[in-house]
């Protein structure tokens, strides 16, 4: 008991050391002020990058305060990669949020494009940052939940795939079901396409005929041709349709020169669906 006292007294209420500790509480505090100032700082500069792009397409952007998130929200959430599972939860420092929402109308269809972040704990145990990603979702008829992704061919370093490390790679991002497929309790299989399209492709639904006849060799044909265009986060056109919307997530923030290219190569998509039609996001799917 006398070792506890002697214990307090000489070190717990030591000058010192408390003044160690209320530096290291204030800088904390400062630091994670800070972080949030700067987050906010870059939110408004890409507002003010976006306006002009939204404003010339006959759409506004909206900000912190009003309803920024994304229209798919309820069946994803924002910057699911980076928040879910053990780790994840582990490393995350703030809650995951809406920062930002595009609203804009390409030839009748709906679009929302959304960002999201989320304070991170690097790692390496030294320090946190912002995670972000962008959301790009058109309001469509409701179709069988699918997902399609455009295969890579080669690696980053320029070596070419064979076609089993391309089937091990692509399928394994595909088979995560998605939330309404899981719900409608409806199998989450493998899309047979028709050659040669099987070979550019992969495709996962719940139902495997309405697949086929909505990605006919038009519409995929349209990917196909606009590949060069699109930005190399877009390339591989990783999209999913479920619960009346199709949506692409994207890492980083909205790149305003790289925007337009992206929506109309979706909305083209759609275009060439035969069950794909115009929805308002607040009409019933």
């Amino acid at each position: 008991m006398d070792l506890l006292k002697r214990i307090v007294s000489d070190f717990l209420l030591n000058p010192f050391f408390l003044t160690m500790v209320a530096a290291g509480a204030v800088f904390l505090v400062v630091r994670r002020w800070s972080h949030f100032r700067s987050r906010r700082k870059s939110v408004d500069e890409q507002i003010a990058a976006l306006t002009p792009l939204a404003a010339g397409l006959g759409g506004t952007v909206v900000g912190p305060g009003g309803d920024t998130s994304a229209w798919s929200a309820g069946v994803r959430g924002p910057v699911a990669d980076h928040v879910e599972g053990f780790f994840a939860t582990l490393f995350r420092r703030s809650k995951p949020r809406w920062d930002l929402a595009v609203d804009v109308q390409r030839g009748g269809w709906h679009v929302r494009v959304t960002e999201a972040s989320v304070r991170m704990a690097n790692p390496s145990g030294y320090g946190v940052r912002w995670e972000q990603e962008h959301r790009i979702e058109v309001a469509t008829a409701r179709m069988a939940p699918m997902r399609i992704i455009r295969t890579a061919k080669y690696t980053s370093s320029g070596e070419p795939l064979t076609h089993a490390e391309v089937e091990r790679l692509w399928s394994t991002r595909l088979k995560e079901v998605p939330s309404t497929a899981q719900g409608e309790h409806g199998a989450w299989q493998r899309v047979p396409l028709a050659p040669p399209m099987d070979q550019e492709f992969f495709v996962y639904g719940s139902d495997p005929a309405s697949a086929c006849r909505e990605l006919n060799f038009d519409a995929l044909h349209w990917l196909i041709d606009r590949e060069n265009e699109l930005p190399v986060f877009a390339q591989q056109m990783r999209l999913t349709f479920e619960a009346g919307f199709v949506y692409i997530v994207m890492l980083e923030h909205i790149e305003p020169d790289q925007l337009l290219v992206v929506i109309d190569t979706i909305v083209g998509l759609l275009d060439r669906m035969p069950g794909a039609r115009p929805r308002h996001p607040a009409a019933a799917v």
